[in-house]
């Protein structure tokens, strides 16, 4: 099955600007600004019918590699690494990234719902798992960073 689905990527380019990554696959970024029920995704599409939440998971996971890499050089216990993950990759520390960021300036969702802490914190994840698979921990790196995440 060929996917004949372009999208609107007119707020990729801000977003863009504001995460500081320029994305190959702007695709991906159009994917991680979707939130579940968007009136943009088309529903017979699998990709793209939970909206941004495929891309959330990758996002999630590229951040717990990062943030266990940069523990893994300084010699602390586990028990810090779970204690800085439950903090740093909670969703209220992500709700406040996006936040602090702006990011709902670009965020599409389902009309009449609200940006939630799981709105919010869904989107930032899903915009670093975007930035994995386009250019790997590298480009993942670098929206953790200029997000400031706190990794």
């Amino acid at each position: 099955m060929t996917d004949k689905f372009s999208p609107d990527l007119t707020k990729t380019f801000p977003c863009e600007q504001t995460i500081g990554y320029y994305f190959q696959d702007k695709t991906l970024l159009w994917e991680a600004l979707q939130t579940d029920g968007s009136p943009n995704c088309p529903a017979d599409n699998p990709r793209y019918e939970v909206g941004n939440k495929r891309l959330a998971i990758v996002g999630n996971l590229a951040m717990d590699l990062l943030l266990t890499s940069i523990w893994h050089s300084t010699g602390n216990t586990s028990a810090v690494l779970d204690s800085t993950k439950l903090t740093t990759l909670s969703k209220p520390s992500l709700e406040h990234v996006a936040k602090r960021n702006e990011l709902y300036r670009y965020i599409i969702r389902r009309p009449g719902t609200l940006f939630d802490v799981e709105t919010l914190s869904t989107a930032v994840e899903a915009i670093v798992g975007a930035a994995y698979l386009d250019g790997g921990m590298t480009a993942a790196k670098r929206v953790v960073q200029k997000l400031e995440i706190g990794i």
